[in-house]
């Protein structure tokens, strides 16, 4: 009985592709349960159509022997309606397919057998035209029985062989050359829907892997989604705890380091007297300029922490580029000399205001700025741009001839604290905030930052604003500290 509901390498129904036993018995049970549903109506139908078969047939057959064959027929569709019946109600376990599969093998058999009853008792009543009746009967059935069991090679066998048998062999038993070809079309009809029934099999079988590997992919991304969703929810609320946490840390240490810069200047400028030594001077200068470093990282800590929160407010003002380029050159001028760094500024004649944050703009510059000169060699040239933009906007940006960035570094260094690798060395090292900064006040104005870099030849980044930032070409006067 295991080869009723087995498909076996040398079988031809197998298939070429190899299954995991796990796959294989979630198939097998599709498969019978698509065929069961499938012949479900004929547990009604086939009654009904041996009764109209029996009065098609009463011209030549004792009633009585039709009557037991209809009742036949009837019990043997009971039989399959209570297997059909209880497997829907068993909750259809893939542990028990084989033993469902079995029985509705064995059920299925029953009434093939009982089916081809006419073409044993009946041929030898009928003449040649009930012959021709029982042979269409049973060719219809051959048809059928390929086209809607196929899917599950054992009900297949079980209903087939029977139906093929009744429409081959009585014809030979005649004796003559007429039925003799009949027999012969019979076995060819039967190889062709046997052939056929082999294509609907693999379609079928095909059809319920996809559904299943459908079934598998949505499940899969059903989970995935919700653990990146969990991830995100996760994630946000560890980025907001730390801009909290970072905004909390800044404000505690301003308090007590604006108390260290305020004694460190008073001793710095001798306001209450000379310190007695020239060392002491020295050493509270160095306290004091250390105090400020400190505090321009605090100050970057909690404007980055205002900007991941989304609690950075852009107080919109008309802004005259060019004067913002010089005065945040101003603020290096010394510093790009010592280090033999040439400034030079590239303006488009004739730019309109900028309507930005008078702050935020002066901090991108001064970032800008600060990196390009950091890492720029003696002898290198830093640019500052200023120029309108194909969309009508405006391209604010600095270019530098230092050692540029390796692309593999270029996402990293636009995340807070990330500093690309560089092949030069730098006396003063940044804390990795500066572009983190700059592309959160660009984006906070619908701007985008744009950084192109090639080793050996420098680095280019670019802050781009909308052109609705800026002004008309004939200024109005707007009222300051807007929000926008």
């Amino acid at each position: 009985m295991a080869g009723a509901y087995s498909t076996s390498a040398h079988s031809p129904f197998a298939h070429a592709r190899a299954l995991p036993p796990a796959r294989l018995a979630k198939l097998q049970h599709d498969q019978l349960l698509l065929v069961q549903r499938t012949i479900a109506p004929s547990v009604v139908a086939m009654p009904l159509f041996s009764v109209v078969i029996s009065a098609m047939l009463s011209a030549w057959v004792p009633f009585w022997l039709l009557a037991a064959w209809v009742a036949t027929v009837t019990a043997a569709s009971a039989m399959m309606g209570i297997v059909y019946f209880f497997h829907m109600r068993s909750g259809q376990k893939l542990a028990e397919t084989k033993r469902w599969t079995a029985i509705s093998f064995a059920v299925a058999g029953t009434f093939g057998i009982a089916w081809i009853a006419p073409s044993l008792f009946f041929w030898g009543y009928c003449d040649a035209t009930g012959h021709m009746l029982l042979a269409l009967v049973f060719a219809c059935c051959v048809s059928g029985c390929a086209a809607l069991q196929s899917p599950c090679p054992p009900l297949l066998v079980a209903t087939f062989l029977p139906y093929a048998m009744a429409l081959i062999i009585p014809p030979l038993f005649q004796g003559e050359p007429f039925y003799w070809g009949l027999s012969a079309l019979g076995l060819g009809f039967s190889m062709f829907m046997g052939h056929l029934a082999r294509h609907i099999y693999v379609t079928a079988r095909d059809m319920l892997l996809l559904r299943e590997d459908k079934s598998e992919l949505i499940e899969q991304l059903t989970a995935a989604k919700i653990e990146s969703d969990k991830a995100r929810q996760r994630a946000e609320a560890a980025s907001q705890a730390k801009s909290k946490f970072l905004a909390n840390m800044s404000h505690e240490l301003r308090t007590p380091l604006n108390a260290i810069l305020g004694f460190s200047e008073v001793m710095r400028d001798e306001v209450f007297g000379n310190l007695g030594s020239r060392q002491y001077v020295g050493y509270a200068t160095d306290i004091h300029s250390s105090g400020e470093h400190l505090l321009g990282l605090i100050n970057d800590v909690l404007d980055l922490s205002r900007i991941e929160a989304g609690r950075f407010v852009v107080r919109a003002e008309e802004i005259n580029v060019p004067d913002a380029i010089k005065t945040a050159y101003a603020m290096f001028e010394l510093r790009a000399a010592n280090a033999g760094i040439r400034l030079k500024a590239e303006i488009d004649p004739g730019l309109p205001l900028l309507l930005a944050d008078d702050r935020a703009c002066r901090q991108i510059l001064i970032n800008l700025i600060s990196n390009a000169v950091k890492f720029t060699p003696a002898g290198g040239t830093v640019t500052t741009f200023a120029r309108r933009s194909a969309g009508g906007g405006m391209e604010v940006g600095v270019t530098d001839t230092g050692a540029g960035i390796d692309p593999a570094d270029v996402a990293m260094v636009f995340e807070a604290f990330g500093q690309g690798r560089h092949d030069i060395a730098v006396n003063e090292k940044g804390t990795g905030l500066g572009l983190p900064i700059v592309r959160g006040l660009v984006e906070a104005h619908g701007g985008k930052v744009r950084l192109d870099s090639v080793l050996g030849k420098g680095t280019t980044v670019m802050c781009t604003f909308p052109r609705e930032r800026l002004s008309a070409p004939q200024p109005v006067p707007i009222r300051l500290a807007t929000v926008l």
